[in-house]
């Protein structure tokens, strides 16, 4: 619940307009006072502007269904109480720190590259569309190509060039 918070806080969503709450179904009034707490806490946020947020909240989707951070928390728990495959313990303080850079990581090469996909094929281009910093927009571009999602086609006045695959 918290990785997606801060997944759609990185996207400009809110993390704080999700609500997850575990109610039986023998709990009928309790289901209808989280309910309405949750209907109550998101009117209070307002409308979400959904068409100016299309390609951050393509990107969470991308980076949910990945299997990168599928895999990193499927192994959570093993890694925090058995340990790692050197029998090294770590704190689940310690391995959600890796999980979230991961899943920020992961959501901005999920950004850049539908970035490229829309058209945008400079850095320039790319930071641009994106938010992202020119210098993290060309090291995520080099990820990105080596895992053959985008590649490089070429300079155009003295700029490299990039196209989705």
């Amino acid at each position: 619940m918290r990785m997606v918070r801060r997944l759609l806080d990185l996207a400009g969503v809110g993390g704080e307009r999700v609500h997850l709450q575990w109610v039986s179904s023998a709990e009928a009034q309790r289901f209808a006072d989280v309910a309405k707490t949750a209907v109550e806490s998101v009117r209070e946020l307002g409308p979400l502007d959904r068409s100016g947020l299309q390609m951050e909240i393509e990107a969470c989707a991308l980076t949910l269904n990945g299997e990168t951070l599928r895999w990193l928390v499927g192994k959570e728990v093993s890694i925090t109480s058995k340990g790692d495959v050197y029998g090294r313990l770590w704190a689940v303080e310690k391995y959600e720190s890796v999980l979230y850079n991961m899943l920020e990581r992961e959501y901005q090469k999920n950004l850049i590259y539908l970035a490229v996909k829309e058209g945008r094929s400079s850095v320039r281009d790319i930071s641009s569309r994106t938010g992202l910093g020119l210098k993290r927009v060309s090291y995520l571009l080099a990820d990105l190509e080596k895992t053959k999602r985008v590649e490089f086609k070429g300079m155009k006045d003295r700029k490299p060039m990039f196209a989705a695959l």
